[in-house]
């Protein structure tokens, strides 16, 4: 079986005139005078609405394997300016609105939505109440609506993985106990979106399966997979160590790769700060963030550069 299928962009994409490593005489590019660049959203709502059109764009453009990632707690903060669970709760509500695509396109009841775990997929079906049994208000970042509940989402909410011991150990696999998220979704569904598997590599492993389950079925009748939030950056970036774990990452580093961002929002911050924002099937824009609190785009590319490319070698660039 071969590890990628051509729908899936088995090869890289074309190196475009904005990309280093487009040719050797071509360097990163300031934005042509008339080019239509979408503009960096304003607040949430312009922000999901951008989203949505873009996500849908992937969807006609036939795309298999869709990032989504930005901050979700402030349009300027970086992963971890916010705490947690807030963050967890505050990407539900955004992807809610997100999924509004597959609404208008009448697939929203065969679209499975994955959470990491039982716990998160509860939340997302019931919300929480800000009432306690001892009568005092939870935390309000515990508390938050039911987003994904009956009432609200029509298609089948799921999670990727029940922590047990046998699946923490690796048991079930020796075992050939393990149900696979591949084996668990139906051949009536038509797309999946994983919402923030950022936790463990456990969660990642396992919208890998989904995407090997995918791979078995083919080009033509495979599906498109969605995650949002996952900061895959990490996994392309090896921030985890290549000794770390060298089996299992392996196959995610190649993995995550061949996701298109159909949108992406990186914040760099510091006395300079500047960010990396994309609404497909617009171009790349490398934005900074001026005294006046305006944005001045000083750098596109069709391809992907990298968030450790653009601190390191675009941004000093355009100071």
């Amino acid at each position: 079986m071969a590890r990628f299928w051509k729908g899936l962009g088995g090869s890289p994409a074309s190196k475009g005139p904005g990309s280093d490593e487009a040719t050797s005489s071509k360097s990163p590019s300031r934005p042509t005078p008339g080019q239509n660049l979408t503009p960096f959203p304003k607040d949430y709502a312009q922000m999901v609405t951008q989203c949505e059109r873009a996500l849908q764009a992937g969807l006609d453009d036939d795309l298999k394997l869709m990032e989504i990632q930005f901050p979700p707690g402030g349009l300027e903060t970086a992963p971890g300016d916010v705490e947690g669970n807030m963050e967890s709760n505050l990407t539900v509500q955004h992807l809610r609105g997100i999924c509004t695509a597959f609404e208008r396109n009448k697939t929203a009841k065969t679209t499975r939505v994955f959470f990491p775990d039982p716990t998160e997929a509860k939340l997302a079906k019931t919300g929480t109440s800000a009432g306690t049994t001892d009568g005092v208000r939870a935390p309000q970042n515990s508390e938050t609506k039911a987003w994904f509940g009956p009432d609200n989402w029509p298609g089948p909410v799921d999670f990727l993985e029940d922590p047990s011991f046998l699946s923490m150990s690796g048991l079930d696999k020796v075992l050939n106990k393990r149900v696979t998220v591949a084996q668990r979704v139906k051949e009536t569904e038509t797309a999946f979106v994983v919402a923030y598997p950022v936790s463990n590599i456990s969660e990642l492993t396992c919208t890998y399966e989904l995407y090997e389950g995918e791979c078995i079925r083919g080009e033509a009748k495979s599906r498109p997979i969605v995650v949002c939030n996952g900061e895959l950056e990490r996994t392309r970036s090896n921030y985890y160590p290549p000794f770390w774990n060298a089996g299992e990452m392996a196959p995610l580093r190649e993995f995550v790769k061949v996701f298109s961002q159909v949108y992406f929002i990186h914040n760099f911050k510091g006395s300079n700060p500047a960010v990396l924002f994309r609404c497909y099937p617009g171009p790349w824009q490398v934005l900074r963030r001026r005294r006046d609190a305006g944005l001045e785009v000083v750098w596109t590319g069709e391809t992907y550069p990298g968030v450790q490319k653009v601190a390191l070698e675009i941004l000093p660039k355009y100071p």
